[in-house]
């Protein structure tokens, strides 16, 4: 055995250690249960390259079965599908039975729908997913679920600068989305008009936003010192003509602002001052009646806010859209906007969606040795002393048939190895398999 490949006890039982926590990191929850009875849901989806090289043959399990009946194979992690029902076990796996859920013969899942990720392709290039070779951020579509390159997607904003990204193909897809994008919780990535497609232009339209903001605040503060002088006035007037004299009107003024440099107009009239001080009343402390609510919710809802959208300016050119939080509260939810998204296959659209998840493994903390020193307190005293007496047994052999090579200098090789235990199943077998020899 060349020098290389050759380690000590100690960097043996370390590199051990190693891959532990590593597993406990990869597969913090239980993995027993396969989720194919229950149905259609939105999880983490697994492809098996082994099991599934034909592309006609497109096909995806649960975490569970990817580590239970798959965890040998090549895999490749697709991250959250949703609508999805657990392929492991059905026709699409003619050659592999699920251990978790055997499913009956010819059972197949006839409402899932699938993509180049299940055969390990992403993105518009299509490239094969390598996660060794990647070096790529890739960035999942909000609508298609399907992932790409940021090389591929053209310029980008900072990660924590949004929160869901749309593809350009979806925009594409859904043109209701377009209308939407210059709202200040999207960012806008154009390509070159008449060019490719990728995006070399960002478009921050909260920015816009902002300035338009500014503008017509400084504009209504100017017109809000206006008002307040010429209100201010008259209120004085009428205050102190209420408690100097016993009238039975009130005098009411209405300001009129032009942009004309002649004299404002003040126009007056009366009415009973019973009625003017009922009526201040109901405006400032009043509550509105549950008839009122309902017309004002009915007439929100009655209110397309797709048709209320800007014209697209950009209709020449592909867009990528980036959303942040809040951005699906802008959707309309119109009878007519709510039968568009059920035709486009986007009834999700309005409401973040949720992903079932495995229970969590309470006992992936611990290390194999800590695993079994538990299996074996929950054993009977018997079958304990039993399992004691075999592995202390079993620690004098291996100790006993390393000494020499220790003393010699030799390095234990892997021939050495499986003589040893070769020569120890053949004792055991001509003595009857006793359970408790080793």
């Amino acid at each position: 055995m060349a020098e290389q490949d050759t380690i000590t006890v100690s960097e043996y039982i370390a590199e051990q250690e190693r891959l532990e926590k590593e597993a406990r990191e990869l597969f913090p929850k239980k993995f027993d249960i396969c989720s194919n009875s229950m149905g259609y849901i939105r999880q983490p989806v697994y492809a098996c390259l082994t099991c599934n090289p034909n592309p006609s043959e497109e096909a995806g399990f649960c975490y569970s079965c990817s580590i239970s009946c798959h965890g040998e194979h090549n895999l490749v992690e697709l991250f959250t599908k949703r609508s999805f029902r657990c392929d492991c076990g059905t026709e699409k796996f003619k050659n592999t039975k699920c251990k978790l859920d055997p499913k009956p013969a010819g059972s197949i899942n006839e409402l899932n729908q699938y993509n180049q990720n299940y055969l390990g392709r992403f993105c518009w290039c299509e490239v094969q997913y390598d996660p060794l070779k990647e070096e790529s951020t890739m960035l999942q579509c909000v609508i298609c679920e399907d992932w790409f390159h940021d090389t591929c997607i053209g310029i980008t904003p900072h990660n924590d600068d949004f929160d869901d990204f749309i593809c350009r193909t979806c925009t594409r897809a859904h043109p209701f989305l377009r209308g939407y994008a210059q709202n200040p919780l999207f960012m806008i990535g154009l390509s070159e008009k008449g060019g490719g497609p990728k995006s070399i232009t960002m478009v921050d339209c909260s920015k816009a936003s902002k300035k338009e903001e500014a503008k017509d605040k400084g504009t209504s503060e100017r017109t809000e010192d206006q008002e307040v002088d010429v209100v201010t006035s008259e209120t004085t007037t009428i205050t102190t003509t209420e408690t100097t004299t016993e009238i039975a009107t009130a005098t009411t003024t209405t300001v009129t602002l032009t942009s004309d440099p002649s004299p404002q107009t003040v126009s007056q009239g009366k009415r009973s001052l019973e009625t003017t001080v009922q009526d201040a009343a109901e405006d400032g402390k009043a509550e509105p009646s549950e008839s009122s609510q309902n017309k004002r919710l009915k007439l929100e809802v009655e209110t397309c806010k797709r048709i209320q959208q800007p014209a697209d300016i950009y209709p020449d050119q592909e867009m990528n859209l980036f959303a942040t939080e809040g951005w699906r509260d802008l959707l309309c939810q119109c009878a007519e906007c709510i039968a568009l998204y059920t035709k486009e296959n986007v009834p999700f659209i309005l409401g973040e969606e949720a992903v079932y998840e495995d229970e969590d493994d309470d006992e992936a903390e611990t290390s194999i040795l800590e695993g079994g020193m538990k299996k074996l307190n929950e054993m009977d005293r018997v079958q304990m002393m039993d399992g004691m007496l075999a592995y202390n047994k079993m620690r004098d052999e291996i100790r006993n048939f390393l000494i020499p090579f220790s003393e010699q200098g030799k390095v234990v090789t892997e021939d050495d190895i499986q003589a040893f235990f070769s020569a120890k199943m053949e004792q055991r077998a001509s003595l009857g398999g006793k359970p408790n020899f080793f």
